[in-house]
C-alpha cells in the first residue's frame, strides 16, 4: 500500500482504503471470539452489561483517539456501536446457556 502522500489518483486511494477496512474487519472478527468467550466469566446476566465500566473503557477510547490525531466523538460512537453489539452477543449466548 502506498503512503497517502503518495498516491497519485483516486483509485490509489480507493485501493489503500479497501485495504485498511479488509484489515479493520479482520481485527473485528480477531476480538469477536473473546466477546463470546467472556460469558464464560459473567456470574449473572446483569454482569453482561456493566455501565459502571464504561466510563473507563470510552474514555481510554478517547484518549486513543486523541493520540491518533482523530475525533475522540467519533470513536466514541464507532465503539458505542461495537459494545452494544457485544453486548447482544453475550445476552444472546447467556440465554441458550441458561435453558
Amino acid at each position: 500500500m502506498k503512503p497517502a502522500t503518495a498516491c497519485e489518483n483516486l483509485s490509489d486511494i480507493r485501493a489503500a482504503c479497501d485495504e485498511i477496512d479488509r484489515e479493520i474487519v479482520r481485527l473485528l472478527g480477531t476480538r469477536m471470539p473473546y466477546v463470546r468467550e467472556a460469558v464464560r466469566f459473567k456470574q449473572s446476566e446483569q454482569d453482561i452489561r456493566q455501565p459502571d465500566k464504561m466510563p473507563t473503557f470510552m474514555r481510554a477510547r478517547r484518549d486513543w483517539a486523541q493520540a491518533e490525531s482523530l475525533d475522540p466523538g467519533f470513536v466514541e460512537h464507532l465503539y458505542q456501536v461495537l459494545v452494544d453489539h457485544s453486548f447482544d452477543v453475550q445476552l444472546a449466548l447467556w440465554q441458550r446457556r441458561a435453558k
